[in-house]
């Protein structure tokens, strides 16, 4: 049965020695004392297990990584000169190991960076898509801000305002099987971010259609997804608090779709709306691309129940 250790000079020693220990870089006695250390010491076991896992996390990234052509063809010139020669002497053999050695630190060095880049931008994605699903959450499902009949267009019209009525139109027109119950301007107490809001139902869910201003943010095309329209627009997805969200940006704007319905249904509808979406967001002067949410005072108006 596996004990504590509090020895904790004893563990230091071990964890300085964990890197050595899983190379296989340890004499046969230093060995023996890792195991016999790591057999009563839960923490230390804990320890090489998570850098065992960082381990071979890396080296799947660098199996799957790809070296640029550029790096692999100046390796081949470089080996094709030395192999001229590598029958002439111990040098040759020497700078052929050294090569060697060269290509492996440079070709895992591209793959960590990859592979840590990759991850810091699935941090970046799901921290904006969480934007859109609290926005869905507190305004449509918690604050049930929509009436149980859809108000009529020319009322959704009016509460958008003139620069942003033309947007209900886009949305109406690509969610087929949706109809648009609420569509307003929304703020958050204590907030000064403002975002436009178009709550839908359908396929027995309500799903939100949302915009909000992306203050300059930009999202990271390695993990995105290519649309299958001609606009091959970038969409991203996350599953965050139960919901499933699908993300677009367009100049100047984030674009939100939240819904409850499986993640490959609700890429598929992004996949309708958002470049429509994207093309009046962009549009010239007098467009409903003019939008201007900082100018929006209010926050979530409840409408009447009805």
């Amino acid at each position: 049965m596996s004990v504590l250790n509090f020895d904790s000079k004893q563990c230091e020693w071990i964890r300085r020695n964990l890197d050595a220990y899983l190379g296989n870089e340890l004499l046969v006695e230093t060995t023996s004392d890792v195991l016999r250390h790591l057999e009563s010491c839960q923490a230390c076991s804990r320890e090489l297990e998570t850098r065992t896992r960082v381990r071979d996390a890396l080296r799947r990234a660098a199996a799957s990584q790809v070296p640029p052509e550029e790096l692999r063809q100046s390796i081949q010139h470089r080996l094709r000169e030395r192999q001229r020669g590598f029958l002439g002497g111990s040098r040759q053999l020497a700078w052929a190991v050294a090569l060697a050695g060269i290509v492996v630190v440079v070709l895992g060095g591209i793959a960590t960076q990859h592979w840590i880049g990759t991850l810091r931008g699935r941090r970046l994605v799901a921290s904006v898509l969480a934007l859109g699903v609290s926005d869905h959450l507190q305004c449509a499902i918690k604050g049930h801000n929509y009436p149980n009949i859809a108000n009529p267009p020319e009322v959704l019209r009016k509460k958008l305002g003139p620069q942003y009525a033309g947007l209900l139109a886009v949305v109406q027109q690509n969610l087929p099987g949706f109809e648009v119950l609420e569509a307003h301007i929304c703020s958050i107490p204590g907030s000064p971010r403002k975002y436009i809001h178009f709550i839908t139902r359908g396929r027995g869910t309500i799903l939100s259609v949302i915009l909000t201003r992306s203050e300059g943010e930009q999202l990271p095309r390695e993990v995105a997804h290519r649309s299958e329209t001609p606009g091959r627009v970038n969409l991203y997805e996350a599953h965050l608090e139960g919901m499933n969200v699908a993300g677009f940006e367009s100049k100047g704007y984030f674009g939100f779709v939240v819904s409850d319905l499986s993640q490959d249904t609700t890429m598929q509808i992004a996949n309708a709306l958002a470049p429509p979406l994207m093309t009046a967001l962009e549009a010239g002067p007098g467009s409903t691309a003019r939008l201007d949410l900082g100018a929006v005072p209010r926050a979530c108006p409840p409408p009447a129940r009805t």
